[in-house]
């Protein structure tokens, strides 16, 4: 559960209504003139008189929590948050031949795969599945809490363990017969790659209007080269756009090492604040509570008013 708020907190200037109920509560008639009160300086007040002088204070009791009221206290519903099924995301690599060339002090694949780790190591509620792909597709674990299997089954990934080409579409496709059956609040896939689709499988444009039909964001990761020439002739960027907005998602182009790094941390931080958002729709309302106690409040007062203490002035 969250911690107590309020929907609308202006409404606490109301309150300053509340000496002025008192001031009107407490308005006496003007008193008689009489020549001494001496003889009646003994006399105690009696507990109807002493109950009467209370009154007010019931009056100012009911604006106070009216103005409550109105302020709407309300308790985020943050129940459904369950561990394990918060987010689920599916990482589908790219294994082609491609991804051996060199990308800061090692290759794209061993960059790749170290970055994936540590993102899977840095998961808490979250499940995470892995894809592999190069002409064709693997499914190599669906989505699973399990960190330390997922972290060694990724740090054992090479190239050639499929036929060599850039499956773009069948990688997308493969994650998410995945994610076909998730509950998750959140259903996400993070597909990295080097180059241009070229496998003669499912389309990646077809997968995507798929993962748009089943509500899953993709995010695509292009790992770039810093020459622009070489750059446009390895990749075809705009069909990585064009998935991610299609689907909800992002892309991001990574050029080196640290820019992966910080793709992965971003895309952290939107699934993680788009869930927190989504799990705080449900609330608690304590408002129509404090309305029906102000409104006991100012029945007791009316009826003691009209019965009991009719006749005697507050």
């Amino acid at each position: 559960m969250s911690g107590l708020e309020f929907a609308a907190p202006a409404a606490f200037a109301l309150l300053l209504v509340a000496p002025l109920v008192a001031l009107l509560a407490r308005r006496r008639p003007a008193p008689l003139s009489v020549p001494s009160t001496a003889a009646l300086e003994p006399l105690r007040p009696t507990r109807r008189l002493r109950l009467a002088r209370a009154l007010p204070a019931l009056r100012v009791l009911a604006v106070a929590l009216l103005v409550i009221a109105l302020a709407g206290p309300r308790r985020g519903d943050a129940r459904t948050i369950i561990p394990g099924e918060g987010i689920d995301i599916v990482l589908s690599l790219d294994l082609s031949s491609s991804m051996l060339q060199r990308f800061g002090d090692s290759n794209r694949l061993e960059v790749t795969k170290e970055v994936a780790r540590e993102f899977v190591r840095s998961r808490q509620d979250d499940r995470v599945g892995i894809v592999v792909f190069q002409q064709d597709a693997l499914p190599l674990a669906p989505p699973s809490a399990d960190y330390a299997a997922l972290d060694r089954m990724i740090a054992d990934l090479e190239s050639g363990i499929l036929p060599d080409g850039t499956g773009i579409g069948v990688g997308l496709a493969a994650a998410l017969s995945m994610l076909q059956e998730s509950t998750a609040a959140s259903r996400v896939v993070i597909l990295i790659t080097d180059g241009e689709h070229n496998a003669p499988s499912i389309g990646p444009r077809e997968a995507a209007a798929l993962a748009a039909a089943l509500k899953v964001r993709v995010y695509t990761i292009g790992i770039v080269s810093n020459d622009p020439f070489q750059r446009s002739r390895e990749i075809d960027e705009q069909l990585l756009r064009d998935i991610a907005a299609d689907t909800g998602g992002r892309y991001f182009a990574a050029t080196g090492p640290g820019e992966l790094r910080q793709v992965y941390e971003e895309i952290s931080s939107l699934e993680r604040s788009r869930i927190t958002r989504e799990s705080f729709e449900a609330f608690d309302e304590y408002g129509p509570w404090f309305a029906a106690a102000a409104a006991g409040i100012l029945a007791v007062d009316l009826l003691l008013r009209g019965t009991l203490l009719r006749r005697l002035p507050a």
